[in-house]
């Protein structure tokens, strides 16, 4: 654990921009919140075994979005226990007007990737 098992023995970063990795709070608590680093990112996490990136963005596109997602509301966004029980309500959505949030995923393999 701690800061040696944020770099691989390749030298990448284990949150690097456009990494994506579940949320949580601990060992075993990573069920369906997910964070994505925005920009270069190696203090995020990755210090502790279980927290592995699953995936990444990946082409122009991918790195144009995330560009665009808000950061207005930092960490003072809708509190994670209530998104957890009630999911994003309408109270919510006027609280936090520009709250982005992730509407689709699409899992690209390497066949694929010259057709984006």
């Amino acid at each position: 654990e701690g800061k040696l098992h944020r770099v691989n023995d390749q030298g990448v970063k284990r949150f690097a921009k456009g990494y994506f990795a579940f949320a949580g709070g601990g060992k075993s608590s990573r069920t369906k919140q997910l964070i994505v680093a925005l920009k270069e990112n190696p203090g995020l996490a990755g210090g502790s075994p279980w927290e592995v990136p699953w995936g990444e963005a990946v082409g122009e596109y991918s790195f144009r979005t995330l560009s665009a997602i808000s950061t207005a509301y930092g960490e003072k966004g809708p509190p994670q226990g209530k998104l957890m029980n009630h999911g994003f309500t309408a109270e919510m959505a006027q609280q936090y007007p520009d709250l982005d949030m992730l509407e689709q995923c699409t899992v690209v393999d390497q066949v694929n990737l010259d057709v984006i």
